[in-house]
């Protein structure tokens, strides 16, 4: 007779109502998880569309208007020394100085717009301070040359007083010295912004990938988990199927379908909102302010050049450098259609300007007046239309990102409640199908 002491010990086996619970269990669990992802999720989703739409894109699109109030403002007051006081000009004078107020009003309201939240930009309240010192300094040395040739009679077009040369040169070279000038300065802090304001976004954009990541996993957790308790509840009570339960898997899977819809529209939206896109309001912003620099750059040059002798800062051809690496620029981020159209006529017409002046057989004089008078009509007409054309594309696209936002936040205000009652309901219909087969065995 053989004996059982070499029989290995078994321990308690689970009963079958006991393995039933915990196949009814992993679903409910499942629930809960999905659920609770969603709805500590959800909220901060749709606040971060909220605080791109209404914080960052306007403190970074102020930072970008900024620059190009800066480098149009010393566009004008070039020209304002340039036209002297020459007859039959496109341009005068109080024309000018009418748009360099004009610029100067928007700088005081974009920089106090930016100062609001100068706090979370890296070295942004130092920033900030070096912006204001030079805008103020470079105003008072503005105005003062802009006084001296004001006093001056008969200033020939192109050769304003040298006093008043040396002025604006000061004032200057305090907004477009690389590095240290107000202009650098508001570029680096248009980049800090650019860096800090983006956060939410790249949040926002990460978050979506992995609720769609996470959802997908746990819904298709449930929907297995709820095949396979209806398969072992037919094999043990020899019925096919479970009303209830399979309308719990019909609507678990209708709830997917309808979330990787709502997020899918969430990550468009974000999408929309990127901050640093080719066809973004910031981005045209900082194209429209390197074209306006182009144009101050190339009055500075007409400056430099019908005057010699001054020994400015800048020379013509430092000039003549910045405002090609101004165009390849702009090159690089320019929409296209009529916009691309209309720089590349403007940049020709510069071209054309800059051969005017070409040390031939007429007297200096009378190449600059010509210049002169090529670029206040001609090549300031070209820029003008260019410009107002590309503030018309900005508006656009303003608008279209103001209606992503609305989009964006609208689409998930059901989804703040939505889980929870997908919650209730399932766990309530999983527990209602499994009840009466767990009476069976009392």
């Amino acid at each position: 007779m053989v004996g059982n002491d070499g029989a290995r010990p078994r321990g308690p086996r689970t009963s079958t109502p006991g393995r039933l619970l915990l196949w009814i269990a992993l679903p409910i669990l499942g629930v809960l998880a999905c659920g609770l992802l969603l709805t500590t999720s959800i909220g901060g989703l749709r606040d971060n569309i909220g605080v791109v739409g209404t914080q960052a894109e306007p403190q970074v699109v102020a930072a970008s208007r900024l620059s190009f109030d800066l480098a149009s403002m010393d566009g004008q007051a070039a020209d304002i020394l340039l036209v002297g006081d020459a007859a039959g000009l496109s341009e005068t004078r109080s024309g000018a100085y009418q748009r360099f107020e004009s610029d100067q009003a928007d700088a005081d309201k974009q920089l106090e717009l930016v100062g609001s939240g100068i706090e979370q930009v890296p070295n942004g309240p130092a920033t900030y301070l070096a912006i204001e010192t030079g805008l103020s300094q470079y105003t008072q040395y503005v105005s003062f040359a802009m006084y001296i040739a004001d006093q001056a009679h008969g200033q020939k077009s192109g050769q304003p007083p040298s006093a008043a040369l040396q002025a604006y040169d000061h004032a200057s070279a305090l907004l477009n010295t690389d590095g240290t000038g107000a202009q650098a300065q508001a570029e680096q802090l248009f980049i800090g912004e650019q860096e800090a304001e983006s956060r939410p976004s790249d949040d926002g954009s990460a978050t979506i990938w992995h609720l769609q990541l996470g959802c997908a996993l746990l819904i298709a957790f449930i929907v297995v988990t709820l095949v396979l308790v209806q398969r072992r509840l037919s094999r043990v009570f020899r019925r096919m199927v479970n009303p209830l339960l399979a309308l719990t898997t019909i609507t678990t899977l209708i709830f997917g379908v309808l979330l990787f819809s709502a997020l899918g529209a969430a990550k468009s939206s974000y999408d929309a909102l990127n901050l640093n896109g080719p066809t973004s309001v910031v981005t045209l912003w900082n194209t429209r302010a390197t074209t306006a620099d182009m144009n101050a750059s190339e009055s500075r040059w007409l400056l430099d050049a019908g005057n010699p002798s001054a020994q400015p800062t800048s020379t013509p051809a430092a000039e003549q450098q910045k405002f090609t690496s101004d165009d390849q620029s702009v090159m690089s981020t320019q929409p296209s259609g009529n916009v691309a159209t209309e720089f590349s006529t403007y940049t020709a017409d510069d071209t054309h300007l800059r051969s005017l002046i070409n040390g031939g057989s007429t007297s200096l004089d009378a190449q600059i007046s010509e210049a002169v008078a090529y670029k206040t009509a001609t090549s300031d007409a070209a820029y003008a239309t260019y410009d107002a054309d590309l503030a018309q594309v900005i508006g656009v696209e303003q608008q279209a990102f103001a209606v992503s936002t609305a989009h964006g936040e609208n689409g998930l205000v059901s989804w703040l409640w939505l889980p929870w009652l997908w919650m209730a309901a399932t766990i309530a219909l999983i527990l209602l199908g499994s009840a009466p087969r767990l009476r069976e065995y009392r």
